[in-house]
């Protein structure tokens, strides 16, 4: 009861914590390096090495890389064993690995690339693949057996990596080539696939060989995320791969990605503590904890972390009088808390804050919402002692857990409350009261849009996977739609332009263009050009802005 007495709540303080340890999408981008870990763990914490991407590349300009290897050249942005890369199209040619004074790798200078005229657009993602470089990813995923999402998941990485090889500099942590492989990891995945004799981290087909042979053994086709995720040891990368992926399956000829399971699949956990725990966490905790960290992508991390939370807040409810199960629950959750991220965890029609599966998931959604574990606790109870003791507590707790995927469908999130009369109310929090006489789809809608409704913007979000770290429009909408029991597979921006019937719907009317879309549910507009609070999913009482857009609704809606 002691830690519980000392908990801050500080409004000061959670703005503080939520910029010194949230690390926000955009610069995950750019920071996130590479951890040493296991595929399958989630949320892990990243170091940070800030990229610098050259300027903006305009249309008909010819593509090269950078020819620097300077200790302050730009990072990369991930890779194998490694840590960082972003940019953005071009293939090189064949030849020999030209290394420094130190025998540094140096990145290819301009003769020896393939020019690119321009960048291809992409109506999901910041830009489309190369076409030059699609057969390559087509034969490197059939010669490795990829599986038919293999091109495009090869493709995510190489934009998530290289830009399509646009920022070939070598990283701090000294990834390099069109994939980011570390060098003693090149020497023993690299490949001749060219057959020039030399193995070359700086030819794109010798890399993205590389990069498929080592997925292959990694566990592709059958454990597609535990596969990335071993590429690089971070879940915001392999939210952005899968996204990005997501994008680019029409393209790349894999329009089996989404039926290969990528998107609308969940992690299911099946963890035993450790022995001197496997009788202090009840059953009903443990099965808690392993809905919840699925629920929201906390990974096997983030079961031993709610259950060190639940021990210190209450040992495990034990520790709690009625009245504060009641108004705290046993993971300690304060009311703003509650009103803010409240879940029904059991899917009972209630949220109760007494209950372990209901109090779990409330917390997992927050700790979800601010993109790591360390943010998530400190958000919970702003105190450096208390993430801590809560890290420390969970490492002695864990034991093994079991992984498998299963389809789901978004669980819609309660809010406790619906209004009368015949539209959507916004409340003060930026969430949405569904009117009480909407059909149920339409309260489902409202409350799966409610669910990311604090998320940012992130171009290709929500198409490799439903739960991302942010959402592009079209993924949004999608989202929504995709609550409602309304999509199986999120659509682009383009694809929504004949979704549904025509003309506008009575509860949802979806506005859509070639370049953006937004939905009005109930009354209420639901769009990714964000508010005062930043850009991303969020309702707006403003009326929609027809002009230039396709209006569609879905049946019987």
């Amino acid at each position: 009861m002691a830690e519980r007495a000392r908990k801050i709540r500080a409004v000061a303080a959670t703005a503080a914590a939520t910029v010194a340890l949230a690390i926000p999408v955009a610069a995950a981008r750019a920071q996130a390096t590479s951890a040493t870990a296991v595929p399958g763990a989630a949320l892990e914490e990243s170091s940070a090495s800030p990229l610098a991407p050259g300027g903006p590349i305009k249309q008909g300009e010819t593509l090269t890389p950078p020819a620097t290897n300077s200790p302050s050249a730009p990072d990369s942005s991930g890779g194998v064993s490694a840590g960082e890369g972003k940019g953005e199209a071009e293939e090189g040619e064949e030849g020999g690995i030209e290394r420094d004074s130190k025998g540094a790798v140096k990145a290819p200078n301009s003769s020896s690339a393939l020019a690119i005229p321009s960048l291809p657009t992409s109506s999901c993602a910041a830009t489309g693949v190369p076409p030059v470089l699609i057969p390559i990813y087509q034969q490197a995923a059939a010669k490795y057996g990829l599986g038919p999402q293999g091109p495009a998941v090869l493709a995510g990485i190489n934009e998530v990596e290289t830009g399509f090889g646009t920022n070939l500099n070598i990283s701090s942590a000294g990834a390099e080539g069109w994939m980011q492989f570390m060098p003693a990891s090149w020497e023993e995945y690299g490949v001749d696939a060219n057959g020039d004799g030399v193995k070359d981290p700086f030819n794109p087909e010798d890399a993205i060989n590389a990069a498929a042979s080592y997925l292959s053994i990694a566990g592709m086709p059958a454990d597609t995320y535990g596969a990335i995720f071993a590429y690089n040891h971070a879940d915001w990368y392999v939210s952005e791969v899968l996204a990005n992926a997501g994008c680019y399956a029409q393209e790349v000829g894999g329009p089996g990605f989404n039926a290969a399971g990528l998107g609308p699949q969940i992690q299911v956990l099946k963890c035993s503590p450790a022995p001197d725990w496997k009788n202090e966490v009840p059953d009903a905790y443990l099965e808690a904890f392993e809905n919840a960290a699925a629920r929201y992508e906390l990974g096997k991390r983030g079961v031993w972390a709610l259950a060190a939370v639940a021990r210190l807040e209450s040992n495990f409810g034990k520790g709690m009088d009625k009245k504060q199960m009641r108004s705290e629950g046993p993971l300690g959750l304060d009311p703003s808390e509650w009103h803010k991220y409240a879940v029904d965890g059991n899917e009972d029609g209630r949220v109760r804050h007494g209950d372990p599966a209901d109090s779990a998931a409330t917390l997992a959604r927050e700790i979800w919402s601010k993109g790591s574990l360390s943010a998530g606790v400190f958000t919970h109870n702003q105190a450096e002692w208390y993430v801590q003791e809560v890290m420390q507590q969970a490492e002695q707790i864990e034991g093994n857990c079991k992984v498998s995927y299963v389809d789901w469908r978004v669980a819609p999130l309660a809010t406790g409350f619906e209004t009368p009369g015949p539209s959507a109310v916004l409340t003060g929090d930026g969430l949405a009261s569904a009117p009480r006489s909407a059909p149920p789809a339409v309260k489902a809608a409202i409350a799966a849009a409610n669910s990311i409704s604090t998320t940012p913007y992130v171009w290709g979000g929500g198409h490799g996977s439903w739960y991302s770290y942010g959402y592009d429009c079209s993924g949004a909408v999608s989202f929504a739609l995709y609550g409602a029991g309304l999509l199986d597979t999120p659509l682009t921006s383009g694809s929504l332009e004949t979704y549904g019937e025509p003309g506008p719907g009575k509860w949802i009317t979806i506005y859509a263009s070639a370049t953006h879309t937004y939905a009005v549910i109930a009354g209420l507009r639901w769009d990714t050009v964000g508010d005062a609070s930043g850009t991303g999913p969020r309702w707006h009482t403003e009326p929609p802005y027809p002009e230039g857009f396709v209006v569609r609704h879905p049946t019987g809606y």
